[in-house]
């Protein structure tokens, strides 16, 4: 019996037991920001402060954005509103999961007419946008095609890790892209890479916009602190509970993100919103001012503030766990 207490006791014997403590050690990082790290450094690991909570926070984030999905993703970004951060946070997500897993991302528009994802996001060498793509869309078909061929239409956004897809941006161009154009598109993609995020126009009752909802693994419902961002917000919850996933549907499938628009909002109505969306929604998650933002231009990735890089990598993280509900951080 004793023999036993110190086998059950000792080093694990069994190669899944062994793997097992080396993933919980790997886990129990040392620590790297501050005095803690700094302590850590200088004394080559020989005096190890714990971890603060916000690099351990900050740790557990990061493992959420990194996990491995069963298949593609899809995250669709939504308020029919102008103005709410649907586009700033699609490029804001598509940078934080680029950067963190390592590319296989792409973001598009899927503005059933002129969006401005292309605008905000790196140019390319070329002008081509959805339209182009879908007229050559037989080409990646077939058994010989190429990720490195999409390259002629996404614009690839350098140390962001991740593509654009935008839409049509020529003013003489005539018609609408509608579902089965969404429904093209959005197979290739699943063909191509694991993270797809979608950036809708402000019309719900179109087409394309009612297809990227029902396709949806996850959506993302973004506001500002005004009572007519979250107004529309919630109405469009309504209609997407009523016409499109059914009663209590976006409980599991949605997270809200209630975006600052100043540098002091009303920090009344930011608790109420909160509040409200978190009982609709999966999670419910507050994101600070970034002054960077304000001028609406191309995102300068560098001059956002550390600040805004932590609140977009523990809002991709929440994305991340409502994809995967059994996850454990």
């Amino acid at each position: 019996m004793q023999a036993t207490r110190e086998r059950e006791s000792g080093p694990p014997s069994r190669h899944a037991d062994f793997s097992a403590s080396l993933r919980q050690r790997a886990r129990s990082a040392v620590p790297r920001w501050g005095w803690r790290g700094r302590v850590h450094r200088w004394t080559k690991g020989r005096l190890s402060p714990r971890v603060s909570s916000a690099e351990r926070d900050w740790n557990t984030a990061l493992r959420a954005v990194q996990m491995t999905f069963g298949g593609p993703r899809s995250i669709v970004f939504v308020n029919p509103k102008g103005g709410t951060f649907t586009t700033t946070a699609t490029l804001l997500a598509g940078r934080t999961f680029g950067v963190h897993r390592g590319g296989g991302v792409v973001a598009f528009d899927n503005n059933e007419t002129r969006g401005t994802l292309g605008e905000r996001a790196v140019r390319a060498g070329h002008a081509n946008t959805a339209r182009e793509l879908l007229s050559a869309i037989d080409l990646f078909r077939g058994p010989t095609a190429r990720l490195g061929d999409l390259g002629r239409f996404t614009r690839g956004q350098g140390p962001a890790h991740f593509d654009v897809l935008a839409s049509d941006e020529r003013p003489e161009a005539t018609g609408q892209l509608g579902a089965e154009a969404f429904d093209q598109l959005h197979e290739l993609f699943r063909r191509y890479y694991r993270l797809i995020l979608i950036d809708s126009g402000n019309n719900v009752r179109a087409p394309a916009w009612l297809a990227a909802a029902r396709q949806a693994d996850l959506l993302v419902i973004t506001t500002t602190v005004r009572e007519d961002a979250a107004s529309s917000a919630l109405w469009m919850a309504d209609v997407l509970e009523r016409d499109v996933l059914g009663p209590g549907a976006l409980k599991q499938r949605s997270v809200a993100l209630v975006c600052d628009p100043a540098p002091r909002p009303d920090t009344v109505l930011r608790r109420l919103l909160l509040d409200t969306f978190g009982a609709r929604c999966h999670t419910a998650m507050s994101m600070p001012f970034e002054p960077a933002l304000v001028g609406g231009g191309a995102i300068d990735y560098p001059r956002l503030s550390s600040a805004t890089h932590a609140a977009w990598l523990h809002a991709c993280a929440a994305m991340a766990s409502a994809l995967s509900p059994g996850w454990e951080g």
